[in-house]
């Protein structure tokens, strides 16, 4: 039996979702494409094809598609005709076709199996080019965002964008009545979206391990990221982001039920403000001068990516768009599978780059995230040596020194020496919603 994920009150908003209306059929406007159609509604362009017998992509304004149903029937075809090519046999335009010899035969009045390059081929009725099955490439979830209303958005407006009713909308948001929704709010809204299927996971999506890279002892943990069920999230001392509050490594993993937990990036170590973006569950907790982050989207694709709030000294609505969890720090140490030291301007504090206790997160694809601790004392660019030889494409520094802590299964295998404002947790068995902002 799987332990229950204890995500405490900011990690599972407690809002009641909605089944959204899906609407079976759908006219064509101005500027439509099947692939705007088929994603608006959260299907492939060849199911939408199938659904209304199109052999291209041609629709015209007005047009009725169909959203639901069986497939219409393939529209009549023409004979198939093969030209045969040097080195084809009729045995093997037959397989080709799905038909047999004696048939193909029969069909061009064959007497013999003597063919010649250039020779037009009929194929008899039944045969036709093999289709080749193609596993999909993507697939639909159910993604929650938040949006801000508009000047002109309304709820039925609104309802009708995201496809559900304004009730359902209410519902979702804790309203008690549709006239709460104004324009200047915050709502959080349900989208189908279209994302790429996740390679087979060929392991445990968790495992820890105690190895000597280099001879230095460490503390290893690898997520592997292709299990649907794994989330990756901030863990915070308090429900919410409370100044002035923090907590051991040890105690972050005990109260949030995290199967591994590693210290999180740098704060102010009176206020415990973080020094960092931080977006949890698709918002932004808080903002500041770190120029890059790991990042990570609500189908568990890791990124190692720049942040364009330090440059705009603000963050955006648009910044870390599609984003589910982002952690700042830095400075990244490992580039390309090599070890990384021409740092930002940012990292001025003499004190990271002395020897010190070393956390860091890394990924050696963007499905395979490593989490790693240690209390041997490193540089920055021994730390980044250490990374490499685990195999890890691409790393960022955490928060060293006294901060510096990993658990493994809600205990501390290295404990913080001193609170920290937060800490990354890995939660396995996540079946709740997920999000992107």
């Amino acid at each position: 039996m799987r332990p229950p994920l204890r995500l405490y009150a900011l990690l599972t908003v407690l809002l009641t979702g909605a089944a959204m209306a899906a609407p079976t059929a759908v006219k064509v406007h101005t500027g439509d494409t099947l692939f705007k159609i088929a994603t608006r509604h959260g299907m492939t362009v060849a199911k939408l094809r199938a659904l209304n017998g199109l052999k291209g992509d041609t629709i015209r304004v007005g047009q009725t598609l169909r959203l639901k149903g069986a497939a219409a029937p393939p529209r009549a075809q023409r004979p198939t005709v093969h030209t045969v090519r040097s080195g084809d046999t009729l045995s093997i335009i037959a397989g080709r076709y799905a038909v047999s010899v004696g048939a193909l035969k029969s069909a061009n009045s064959l007497r013999g199996t003597t063919i010649h390059a250039g020779q037009r081929l009929r194929v008899p009725k039944g045969g036709s080019a093999p289709v080749v099955v193609r596993r999909p490439t993507t697939e639909v979830r159910v993604i929650y965002s938040f949006i801000r209303m508009g000047v002109r958005d309304t709820a039925d407006s609104l309802a009708r964008k995201y496809h559900t009713t304004p009730d359902a909308l209410r519902r979702l948001n804790g309203l008690s009545s549709r006239k709460h929704m104004v324009p200047g709010m915050k709502l959080l809204v349900a989208q189908r979206v279209p994302v790429p299927i996740p390679p087979r996971a060929t392991g445990r999506a968790l495992t820890f391990k105690q190895l000597t890279p280099l001879n230095i002892p460490v503390q290893l943990v690898r997520v592997d990221l292709r299990h649907r069920d794994v989330l990756v999230a901030p863990v915070l001392p308090h429900a919410g982001l409370v100044f002035g509050l923090g907590a051991r490594v040890g105690q972050l993993a005990q109260r949030s039920g995290a199967r591994a937990l590693i210290n999180g990036s740098y704060f102010h170590p009176q206020t415990f403000a973080p020094a960092g973006d931080i977006v949890m569950q698709g918002r932004m907790l808080t903002w500041g001068r770190i120029p890059m982050a790991l990042a990570i989207t609500p189908d568990n694709r890791a990124t190692i990516r720049a942040s364009t709030t330090p440059l705009l000294r603000r963050p955006l609505d648009t910044t870390w768009r599609g984003m589910e969890t982002v952690i700042a720090t830095g400075p990244r140490i490992v580039t390309g599978g090599r070890v990384h030291t021409n740092y930002s301007q940012a990292f001025r504090d003499p004190a990271l780059f002395g020897r010190a206790a070393r956390s860091a997160v890394g990924l050696s694809s963007n499905r395979d995230l490593v989490m790693v601790s240690t209390r041997a004392r490193l540089t920055t660019t021994e730390m980044g040596k250490v990374m490499t030889r685990l195999g890890v494409r691409e790393a960022l520094l955490l928060d060293g020194g006294s901060s510096a802590g990993l658990a493994w299964n809600g205990r501390a295998v290295l404990d913080s020496v001193r609170k920290v404002s937060y800490g990354i947790g890995v939660f396995t068995g996540y079946t709740g919603r997920r999000y992107a902002r």
